[in-house]
């Protein structure tokens, strides 16, 4: 439990410092650029996440089942609402820290610096 609390953290910081560099090297083009990458992002992750889970935690419970493809289907399709709920809201996430950190590269920080 543990490890899987420590993996989720650690894609979690992998993703928020994707979103800063999507940021910080999209600050200059237009928004729709930061969109569309954030999106890409979130739905890659998304995607890895569900391939992990069905082959990690659905397929093993369907050996020795007559019929593994519809027992992985009908077990996986389940799992389907959260992985959408769950792409969004990483959208979500991944948009607010982009758009932070064009935010703070188009300010002057040189009085914050000394």
């Amino acid at each position: 439990m543990h490890l899987a609390v420590l993996a989720i953290l650690g894609l979690e910081a992998d993703l928020t410092l994707t979103a800063v560099v999507i940021g910080l090297t999209l600050r200059r083009r237009h928004t729709r650029a930061t969109l569309v990458a954030t999106a890409l992002a979130a739905l890659a992750t998304a995607a890895a996440i569900f391939l992990v889970w069905a082959l990690w935690v659905v397929a093993p419970l369907c050996l020795g089942d007559s019929a593994p493809t519809s027992c992985i289907a009908k077990r996986a399709a389940v799992g389907s609402p959260y992985l959408i709920q769950g792409a969004t809201a990483q959208w979500a996430w991944m948009l607010a820290v982009a758009f932070c950190a064009r935010f703070v590269s188009e300010k002057n920080l040189a009085h914050v610096s000394g």
